[in-house]
């Protein structure tokens, strides 16, 4: 079983798991549009691009775009938002079935982005100090039982027998505790005897079982900071308050960036920004605006066609997104069916090669959350690798 499938609810995520598979010393190709056979080597990861759906509507899509590699012999792995927003439930309860798998063990621990889960709660930035209760989640969206697996039952040793026993009790979904990747390697070690579970997690987990894949006895570092080169342009249309101080951050850095906000009612401008470092976002959300959906989908698009406009004209060497409805809009306007990973540049976010229009093009991802008020500033420097 040498074939990785990932499987992602946006793009960002599809990214962010390929970015951790490629630190383990795998190959990794990540996919715009659903994958057919036959497939690059290693780690294929690919999109429902099902967040925005009904519950409903979300499962018919995964099993719409699972259903043509069943018959691979691979190790799936169902990639949740480390913040558990999305369908988690009814998509995983939709490919369980599809699977025919035992059971399904979740874990959306991230913790080189400050996400864990302890006593069944995400522990994370900007959540409440108890977090969202994970159990509960999924007992709201899920057919099937939820069984817990304390921080505790992985430390002790005890996780294995515990899984095992469980295992043959019917299909469930096994949600186990972690907060460091010390605690994610004990989960997938434990997890490694039973070749038909299914693992669900962030890019968190995804590291851990890549790593063993690869044989790696640790995740490559991060490459480091190198001089600009060529033109660049930043499109961020992520609504997450961390995303916008970091639009800060670079704008402090940068000033001599150029800089444009596209409003929701612009019409896209064909001038180009005449400077080596454009900065294409929106405005901030509104107190209270839903960051998932329709209208969230509405300002992506829109952006996406100020971006382009934008990058016809440039022909930048490098693309950095922000945020996955933009990633996928923009990247779909440019023709891109598939990105080949070539590093990570920080946790979870991975540079990418792409062919548009026979021409080679740079590009980076991440989602919206993710890094520090100095991310983008910190990436971009490491991009030049």
């Amino acid at each position: 079983m040498d074939t990785l499938l990932i499987l992602a609810d946006d793009l960002t995520g599809a990214a962010d798991t390929a970015a951790r598979c490629c630190a383990a010393g795998l190959a990794a190709t990540i996919f715009l549009t659903p994958p057919h056979p036959p497939l690059p080597a290693a780690v294929v990861a690919f999109t429902s691009d099902s967040r925005h759906l009904s519950p409903p509507e979300a499962a018919r899509r995964v099993v719409e775009v699972a259903q043509p590699l069943v018959t691979i012999d691979a190790r799936w792995y169902k990639k949740i938002d480390s913040t558990l927003r999305g369908n988690i439930g009814s998509e995983l309860d939709a490919l369980l079935d599809l699977l025919d798998a035992p059971a399904a063990l979740v874990c959306p621990a991230f913790p080189a982005q400050a996400r864990g889960l302890v006593n069944g709660y995400l522990i994370a930035p900007n959540l409440p100090p108890v977090g969202i209760h994970l159990l509960s989640l999924l007992r709201a969206q899920s057919r099937y039982p939820v069984l817990p697996f304390s921080l505790q039952d992985v430390r002790s040793g005890a996780l294995v027998e515990r899984l095992q026993r469980r295992e043959s009790s019917g299909r469930a979904l096994f949600v186990v505790d972690a907060l460091t990747d010390a605690d994610l390697g004990l989960v997938v070690d434990a997890a490694q005897a039973m070749p038909a579970l299914l693992f669900c997690g962030s890019a968190g987990l995804i590291g851990e079982l890549a790593r063993r894949q690869a044989g790696s006895p640790e995740l490559a570092g991060f490459p480091k900071p190198g001089s600009s080169e060529g033109k660049t342009v930043v499109v961020v249309g992520s609504g997450s308050p961390m995303a916008h101080r970091q639009i800060g951050g670079l704008l402090a850095t940068c000033p001599t960036a150029a800089h444009l906000v596209v409003e929701a009612g612009d019409i896209p401008s064909a001038a180009p920004l005449d400077s080596p470092l454009v900065l294409i976002h929106q405005p901030p959300p509104a107190p209270g605006a839903l960051l998932d959906g329709p209208i969230a989908r509405q300002r992506a698009e829109k952006l996406a066609d100020a971006a382009c406009a934008h990058i016809a004209q440039a022909e930048p060497d490098l693309l950095f997104l922000v945020g996955g409805d933009t990633a996928v809009a923009v990247l779909s306007r440019l023709g891109v069916q598939r990105l080949t990973v070539q590093a990570e540049l920080l946790p979870g976010m991975p540079l990418c090669l792409a062919d548009v229009n026979g021409r080679v093009l740079r590009v980076v991802m991440k989602p919206g959350s993710f890094g520090d008020e100095n991310a983008l500033v910190e990436a971009l420097e490491r991009s030049n690798v």
